[in-house]
């Protein structure tokens, strides 16, 4: 039973509030017995209908309508009579009734999902007597929405790292993924794209490098449909070169133009150029010529000869250290003499040479020359001619020589004139006053003293230097130009020049210096010659140090030592002192490096140089093919008044063709050739130089055949001994030998003819 403070608490707004009913109130739906439930479902934004079953009619009767929705305390839409319904503010404006008591929510929202309940209270009716009301649940599909996003732009600093999260709501429930957008390095136009899977929508990029810059989708997904919003990577860094300078080639007095464009964030980019190492507005004689564009392009205006060379570009925006790409410059002109001598000096005696110094781009095809103002005819002087170069060689400077000479080079581009005229004046060559010794022996750590001296008009002056040698080695010149070496080292081993030069020419003398003491030098002419399992090192042993010295090979695997240092190489020591090695155990196909290592009581030397070798593949052995050959059979000699008739049978088995037919005989122990050429097709011989044999000789026969793959005696010749009995009484034996190259064989065969046994033995 309710009184009005029940409608009170329902908050009903109506003008009938004051009054104090007092009616008996059945709630008829909230326990008698349910309809199955409704199912509704929609589409955000769509407009939907929830039914209320009643089952009493409607018609004249007081009854109250309640919508209720599953975890809110109190009805959200109450609605009496004519009055005007209460109605959440959640739900203002989008839910009316709809019929007698369905419900109708305009504008549907995904909050809006869930169970619903609506009650018909009968103001009048008995509370078992109707069962009005009903379920209803509300499913909102919705399509997915962002509820969180990165900002449209991130800044980060290379190096850095960031995450970036999205966050998505929709029913049913979407996915999240990214949607990465990457920039090749080399070309901005190629775009690589990789598509990350979130579960919870986050996305985090770690030690951001430049690459990383670009954009980053966020997509949110699901069969509703789909939300997507991009963030774009900005990445401070140092500039990095798009568009780096390439190498030109131009005639002189033209325009030169390099490119050279950057990208970079922040993009305030300033541009420097160099020419070699000074920058361009640092060279005096290009500054006034030199020009960049705000895109970084360089443009020098009519280039000089002087301008060729190597050009540096280097952007920056004050980030980080700026990239450098550099391009040459090469300028092409007509053949033009550059520092020409005022005076050419020759020396009298000694070949000397006349030169032209030419410089020309494209190369010099051809150079003219005068002598006193006439054309020169090289070919009017002996020993004279003329190099590559266009210089000219004389084979012995004498007064021929004398006179003045100019020249005139030419190339494609032609030629820029004659050189100024330079007289030529003879000098004598210098001569050493004292000569270095051969050799000098001397302990590490000890002075030595050199001698060299030269005389000559004009004086000349002594330098000395180190044959093959690059280091700088520390040493004086002594008195009248004697090489002082104060303090032995290892370096100062080997060959040395006394050089004594004056304007005409230079001389040198060698002499050798052996430094006692030391540890050894590298071994020289490493040679490796491999196979599939085993290298054999050779080398050429340099200098001991003054001490018997001893060798070690040293070598690795080339891949492994990717993965290993350099002391993980393995060395084996060489015996004896030899000068070689052979290493066993490698392995085929596979790259291997190989040094030798000397030592002597000393210390170790430096290693030798590096030798890289590949194995070879490990050999693969197919069987030789089977050659079946089996002897010539059934040989029988007999007597005739022409001579003894030997015949034979072809062998039962051979795989190749018979070539011919080879017969010999003995009477004692040496063995002689009757034929060695019987075809193939022959199976008889009549042996005529056996006519006198006497009745009681011993004669023994021996036939083998050659086949035409190997052209060699098989392995089955045999020989034959045969025994008459004739009227003359001559007494023979046939005897079968069978020789086998691998085995000794000794058997008897039974069938022969007239009862004889034929036996088979080895054949000595």
């Amino acid at each position: 039973m309710f009184k009005s403070k029940l409608l009170n608490e329902y908050c009903f707004d109506w003008c009938f509030s004051y009054v104090v009913l007092e009616l008996q109130l059945f709630w008829i739906g909230a326990h008698g017995v349910r309809e199955e439930p409704q199912f509704v479902t929609a589409r955000a934004g769509e407009n939907v209908i929830l039914g209320c079953d009643v089952s009493y009619p409607l018609n004249g009767q007081p009854y109250v309508v309640e919508w209720f929705k599953y975890g809110m305390p109190i009805p959200f839409f109450i609605n009496f009579r004519f009055y005007p319904p209460h109605v959440d503010p959640e739900y203002a404006g989008r839910a009316t009734l709809h019929g007698k008591s369905s419900l109708r929510i305009e504008n549907v929202r995904s909050d809006d999902q869930g169970w619903y309940e609506c009650k018909v209270l009968m103001l009048e009716q008995q509370y078992d007597t109707f069962h009005n009301g009903s379920w209803v649940h509300l499913t909102v599909n919705a399509p997915p929405t962002f509820t969180d996003t990165p900002p449209q732009y991130v800044e980060a600093k290379e190096g850095g790292s960031i995450t970036l999260t999205c966050t998505a709501f929709g029913n049913p429930k979407p996915s999240v993924s990214w949607l990465v957008k990457f920039r090749a390095q080399k070309s901005p136009t190629n775009v690589d794209f990789a598509c990350v899977q979130v579960s919870d929508g986050s996305l985090t990029v770690l030690s951001i490098t430049r690459e990383d810059r670009g954009a980053y989708t966020c997509r949110a997904f699901s069969p509703q449909g789909e939300a997507i919003h991009t963030t774009r990577l900005l990445v401070q860094g140092p500039p990095f070169i798009v568009s780096p300078p390439e190498n030109i080639t131009v005639n002189i007095s033209q325009d030169a133009f390099f490119t050279c464009q950057a990208e970079a964030y922040p993009r305030n980019l300033t541009y420097t150029w160099f020419w070699e190492e000074d920058n361009v507005f640092f060279k005096n004689d290009l500054k006034r010529r030199v020009s960049i564009l705000i895109d970084g392009s360089l443009i020098i205006a009519q280039v000089k000869p002087e301008d060729a060379g190597k050009y540096t570009c280097a952007p920056s925006n004050s980030l980080g250290r700026p990239p450098t790409a550099s391009a040459y410059l090469s300028v092409q002109y007509p053949a033009r003499v550059v520092n020409m001598p005022s005076v050419i000096y020759v020396a009298i005696g000694l070949p000397g040479f006349i030169r032209c110094p030419v410089d020309a781009n494209p190369p010099v095809t051809l150079v003219k020359w005068k002598k006193d103002g006439f054309p020169l005819r090289i070919d009017k002087y002996p020993g004279w001619s003329q190099m590559d170069d266009g210089s000219i060689r004389v084979a012995e400077v004498t007064e021929d020589s004398l006179g003045t000479y100019t020249c005139m080079p030419y190339n494609a581009l032609g030629t820029m004139g004659w050189s100024p005229a330079a007289p030529l004046v003879l000098k004598d060559p210098p001569k050493f006053s004292v000569v270095p010794g051969g050799e000098y022996r001397q302990e590490a750590g000890r002075e030595l003293v050199i001698p060299c001296e030269a005389e000559g008009d004009p004086f000349p002056n002594i330098t000395w230097r180190k044959v093959r040698h690059s280091i700088n080695l520390s040493f004086s010149l002594h008195v009248y130009s004697s090489l002082q070496l104060k303090s032995l080292t290892k370096e100062d081993h080997g060959e040395w020049e006394c050089v004594a030069t004056n304007v005409a020419t230079s001389i040198t003398a060698s002499t050798h210096v052996q430094v006692i003491g030391t540890s050894p030098h590298a071994p020289t002419s490493v040679h490796v010659a491999a196979s599939s399992t085993w290298a054999n090192v050779s080398w050429e042993a340099s200098y001991d140090g003054g001490f018997q010295q001893t060798f070690s090979v040293w070598y690795g695997h080339v891949l492994k030592r990717e993965h290993l240092g350099p002391h993980d190489w393995l060395s084996i020591p060489v015996p004896g002192g030899h000068d070689w090695m052979v290493v066993p155990g490698l392995e085929p196909e596979t790259t291997y490096q190989f040094s030798v290592l000397a030592q002597n009581k000393l210390g170790t030397g430096p290693f030798s140089e590096v030798v890289t070798v590949n194995t070879l593949v490990f050999p693969i052995s197919t069987p030789e093919p089977l050659v079946l050959l089996t002897p010539p059979r059934c040989l029988t000699a007999n007597r005739t008044q022409q001579g003894v008739l030997l015949t034979w049978m072809p062998p039962a088995n051979h795989t190749a063709p018979i070539q011919h037919y080879v017969m010999e005989f003995r009477l004692g122990e040496r063995w002689e050739v009757l034929d060695d050429s019987i075809p193939a097709g022959e199976m008889e011989l009549l042996a005529r130089d056996l006519v006198q044999v006497k009745h009681t000789d011993f004669v023994q026969f021996y036939v083998c055949q050659f086949q035409t793959k190997e052209m060699s005696e098989t392995n089955s010749p045999f020989s034959l001994l045969h025994s008459f009995y004739s009227s003359i009484r001559i007494q023979m034996l046939l005897l079968l030998l069978l020789v086998l190259r691998e085995a000794n064989i000794s058997f008897c065969v039974s069938q022969l003819p007239s009862g004889s046994n034929l036996c088979v033995r080895d054949h000595q």
